[in-house]
């Protein structure tokens, strides 16, 4: 008889973490700073360690097979107010679980969680979907610290065998995402607003591409790559779209009750924000994952999910 599989789950009551940890078959533990959100998880997990990840002890990682490690800031925001988040919880809390796993006799296998954000305007220069092998070029501290953390990894992983896996997600949303953070979950949020009739200001009127993925198709792909070791993939769709057919789809599963208005984005935005992102999920797809949930199919769970909180 195998052994049941051990997990840790870092962040493991955010969206995506909490969403893996549902989907598991086997040992549990989930690290979050808080049981905010624990109504996420539909699953016990066997052991909750509610502490930071620079926090963690080699006895909390020892007999551990595969570390999910979602833990991570969400936005470009910081560097406003406090340039030092980003590196402090990006690079240094995932060095702290590193440092933690080079002393262990049995390695766990490091999932890290990076994001489509690294390519910058790579799309926008070259005009080619972008793939794992693209150039990276990111315009944020963000996603400065993502693809500097990727590197760090790589680097532990070479000198002290540690195994790991990289997935670079595109957009992310699902109906357990908070709607009241624009800075994280523009789509949620932008949801949110025409659930409760109100109008929705749109930058430049959402004339740009995006690859929007739900959450439970990130989850299932990435689950699916337990057996791949050292290596990185671009999880997306697969399929851009433009954001303004995302609105359509809010405004019919709404009922075409807020008006919408174009806007221009903040200067701000300007410098950090990618003008256009499509995805070739070739390397992913050709492990024989392929999401089911289209952007159609998945804002309309999400509308019927905040229509019944209000």
């Amino acid at each position: 008889m195998a052994l049941e599989m051990k997990y840790l789950i870092t962040g493991g009551y955010g969206l995506i973490g909490s969403n893996i940890a549902s989907k598991l078959d086997g040992e549990i533990t989930i690290v979050s700073r808080s049981d905010k959100h624990k109504a996420r998880l539909t699953n016990t997990p066997h052991k909750l360690l509610l502490k930071d990840i620079k926090k963690l002890t080699k006895a909390d990682l020892v007999d551990i097979d595969i570390i999910y490690h979602t833990a991570s800031t969400v936005d470009n925001y910081h560097i406003l107010t406090d340039s030092h988040i980003d590196v402090e919880t990006n690079i240094n809390g995932t060095i702290h679980i590193l440092d933690l796993c080079k002393h262990l006799k049995k390695k766990p296998k490091i999932v890290y969680f990076s994001t489509f954000f690294v390519y910058g305007n790579e799309y926008e220069k070259s005009k080619e979907p972008i793939t794992e092998e693209s150039k990276t070029d990111p315009l944020a501290l963000y996603p400065a610290t993502k693809l500097c953390t990727e590197n760090i990894i790589k680097t532990y992983s070479h000198i002290f065998d540690i195994p790991y896996l990289i997935v670079r997600l595109t957009n992310v949303y699902g109906e357990m995402e908070d709607y009241d953070n624009k800075k994280k979950g523009a789509l949620n949020w932008l949801i949110m607003q025409a659930v409760q009739g109100n109008d929705l200001s749109i930058y430049k009127g959402g004339n740009f591409y995006r690859d929007y993925i739900h959450v439970d198709d990130v989850a299932q792909a990435v689950i699916s790559l337990q057996n791949k070791v050292n290596d990185t993939y671009l999880i997306g769709y697969g399929e851009p779209i433009r954001f303004k057919k995302l609105i359509e789809y809010i405004l019919l599963y709404t009922n075409h009750q807020s008006k919408v208005t174009e806007i221009e984005p903040p200067e701000f935005h300007k410098h950090v924000g990618i003008t256009n992102f499509v995805a070739d999920t070739s390397k992913i797809q050709s492990t024989g994952w392929k999401p089911t949930i289209t952007p159609k199919m998945g804002i309309e769970r999400v509308v019927k999910r905040y229509q019944s909180l209000i």
